[in-house]
C-alpha cells in the first residue's frame, strides 16, 4: 500500500511513526527512571523513620510496658503503618485492610532485607522490618557492667522482637500513572505538530520534484526550449540546473543536426542538379565532340564528390555508433599510417612532417579508428598551410603511456570565435574551402567522435596568423588497469622479434 502512496504521504507517515516512537521511547525512559528514584527516595525515607520509631517504642516499653503510645504520634504519615512481633506473635498490629485503588503497576519487585516490595489487592505496599530490644535492661547493664541477676537468663529465653513498617505506595504509582497519561497526550501533541511540519517541510520539497516531472513531461513532447527555475544551491535545485543544461545540450545538438542536414542537402543539390544537367545535354543531337567531353569530365568529378561525400558521412555515422576493439598500439606505427596518407597532399606544398620517434611509447585504443583521427587533423593541417612550412607532431607521455598528442601548424590560424564551433558536422572556417579543396566540414567532427570512442577529448589552440594546435588528450587511468596486459604484449613482442 505503501508503494502506491505519494512522496510526501511516504514523509509524512515515517516522520509521524518516527516522531511518535522517538516520544514515546524517550518519555517512557524518563518516566521509569523517575519512578525508580521516586521509590529509592521513598525507601530512604521509610528507614529512617522506621529506625525512629523504633527507639520511641524500645523506650516506651521500657518504660511503660506499653507499644501503642509511640503509634499514636500525629507526626507519623497516614500512609504509614507498624506492626510489632515477637517471635511469631504479633503484639501490635496498625496495618488494616486498604480499599483497592485501580493505578499502573510496572512490576518491579524490590527484595532487600530489611526492604521488601509486595502488592496486596493491586495495592503496593514497602515493607521494612527492624530488630527490636523489648529486654533493654539486659543489654543496658551488660553494657554497664550492672546486670541484674536473672535478667540475662531471661533475655537470653526470650524470642527476638521485631518491627515492621508498612508504607502504602498508592501515591507514588498514582504519580506516575498522570505523569504517563500526561506523557502520551505530550506525545500525541508533539507527533501532531510533527507532522504537520513535516507535511509542510515535504509539500515544499516536494515541489520541485513535481516541477521537474512536468518539465520531462513537456521535454518528451520534443519542447526543448524549456527550463526550470533555477532558485538555490541544494540537491534539487542543482538537479533542475543540470536538467536545463541537458535540455540545453539536446537542443544544440538537434540545431547541429538540422544544421548537418541543411548542409548535406546543400552539398548534394548542387552538383546533382549540374549532373542532371549535363546528362540531358548529352542526350541531346545538338552536343559536340568537345561538348561532350566536358560534360563527361564534369559528371566525373561531381561523381567522385558525392561518392567522397557519401563515404565520410557514412563514416562519421559507422564511428557514432561502433563499438570500439581496443588494443594496445605503437605510437610511431599510428603516425606512420597517417603520415604515409597525407604525404603527397604535403609534397604538393612542400611541408615538412616534423616527428621524432618514440619507440617506447605505447597507446591502447582502435589502431584504425586512431590513424583515422591522425589522417583528419593532419589533413586540416595541411589545407591551413602555407607552401613551405612544416607541421609539428608531438606527444606527452606518462609511464610511455601516451597522454597527450598534439598536431601543431604554422598557417593562417583561426579565429578565436569559431574555436568551439570547429567539431560541428559540416562546420567550415573557410566557406571557400568547400569547392576549391574538396572540403566539407566532416573532418574535425569525426575526429571528436573518435577520441570521445577512447574516453577522452580534443582541445583547440589558435592565434590568426600563429598557427593553431589541436591537442589530443587520453585518460591515463585507461592504463593503468592494464599496465600487466601491456607487459605481456611488450614481452611477448621481444620475444617473438
Amino acid at each position: 500500500m505503501i508503494y502506491k502512496m505519494k512522496l510526501w504521504q511516504k514523509i509524512c507517515i515515517s516522520s509521524l511513526i518516527a516522531s511518535i516512537l522517538l516520544f514515546a521511547v524517550c518519555g517512557i525512559i524518563t518516566t521509569v527512571s523517575g519512578h525508580k528514584r521516586n521509590l529509592q527516595a521513598e525507601e530512604n525515607q521509610a528507614v529512617w523513620l522506621a529506625g525512629q520509631v523504633k527507639e520511641e517504642v524500645e523506650r516506651a516499653y521500657r518504660e511503660h510496658k506499653d507499644l501503642t503510645a509511640p503509634f499514636l504520634n500525629p507526626l507519623i504519615p497516614e500512609d504509614v503503618c507498624f506492626q510489632v512481633y515477637r517471635g511469631e506473635t504479633r503484639l501490635y498490629d496498625g496495618f488494616g485492610l486498604e480499599p483497592e485503588t485501580p493505578r499502573y503497576d510496572f512490576g518491579y519487585e524490590i527484595a532487600r532485607e530489611p526492604l521488601e516490595l509486595v502488592t496486596i489487592q493491586k495495592v503496593n505496599y514497602l515493607f521494612v522490618e527492624e530488630a527490636l530490644d523489648l529486654e533493654g535492661g539486659a543489654a543496658e547493664g551488660s553494657a554497664a557492667g550492672k546486670a541484674r541477676p536473672g535478667a540475662s537468663a531471661a533475655g537470653a529465653g526470650a524470642e527476638p522482637a521485631r518491627l515492621v513498617l508498612v508504607k502504602d505506595l498508592s501515591d507514588v504509582y498514582a504519580r506516575c500513572s498522570a505523569q504517563l497519561q500526561t506523557l502520551f497526550l505530550l506525545c500525541g501533541i508533539l507527533s501532531a505538530v510533527s507532522a504537520l511540519i513535516m507535511v509542510t517541510a515535504s509539500l515544499i520539497i516536494t515541489v520541485p520534484v513535481k516541477k521537474i516531472n512536468e518539465a520531462v513531461k513537456i521535454v518528451s513532447d520534443d519542447y526543448y526550449a524549456y527550463r526550470l527555475p533555477v532558485t538555490g544551491t541544494d540537491e534539487l535545485n542543482e538537479l533542475s540546473a543540470n536538467f536545463n543544461v541537458m535540455c540545453e545540450a539536446i537542443e544544440n545538438n538537434i540545431r547541429n543536426y538540422k544544421f548537418a542536414i541543411d548542409n548535406f542537402i546543400h552539398e548534394v543539390k548542387t552538383p546533382l542538379t549540374s549532373i542532371i544537367g549535363y546528362a540531358d545535354m548529352l542526350k541531346s543531337y545538338d552536343c559536340t565532340g568537345e561538348c561532350r567531353e566536358e560534360a563527361v569530365d564534369y559528371i566525373l568529378t561531381q561523381s567522385r564528390r558525392l561518392n567522397s561525400l557519401v563515404k565520410k558521412i557514412m563514416g562519421f555515422l559507422v564511428i557514432e555508433s561502433k563499438q570500439v576493439e581496443k588494443k594496445f598500439v605503437r605510437l610511431d606505427e599510428v603516425v606512420n599510417m597517417a603520415c604515409i596518407s597525407i604525404r603527397v597532399q604535403a609534397e604538393m606544398k612542400d611541408l615538412r612532417l616534423e616527428y621524432q620517434n618514440r619507440p617506447e611509447a605505447y597507446m591502447y585504443g582502435d589502431e584504425e579508428l586512431l590513424a583515422t583521427l591522425l589522417v583528419n587533423l593532419l589533413d586540416n593541417s595541411v589545407k591551413a598551410s602555407g607552401e613551405h612550412s612544416h607541421i609539428h607532431i608531438e606527444a606527452v607521455l606518462q609511464e610511455n603511456a601516451v597522454e597527450e598528442l598534439s598536431v601543431h601548424d604554422f598557417g593562417r590560424g583561426i579565429p578565436e570565435d569559431e574555436l568551439d564551433k570547429l567539431t560541428e558536422p559540416f562546420y567550415m572556417v573557410d566557406k571557400s574551402r568547400s569547392r576549391s579543396q574538396n572540403g566539407i566540414g566532416l573532418g574535425l567532427s569525426i575526429c571528436k567522435s573518435i577520441i570521445q570512442a577512447h574516453n577522452g577529448r580534443i582541445e583547440f589552440l589558435s592565434k590568426p596568423g600563429e598557427g593553431t594546435v589541436v591537442r589530443l588528450h587520453f585518460p591515463y587511468e585507461d592504463y593503468q588497469y592494464l599496465r600487466q596486459a601491456q607487459d605481456e604484449l611488450f614481452e611477448k613482442t621481444d620475444i617473438e622479434g
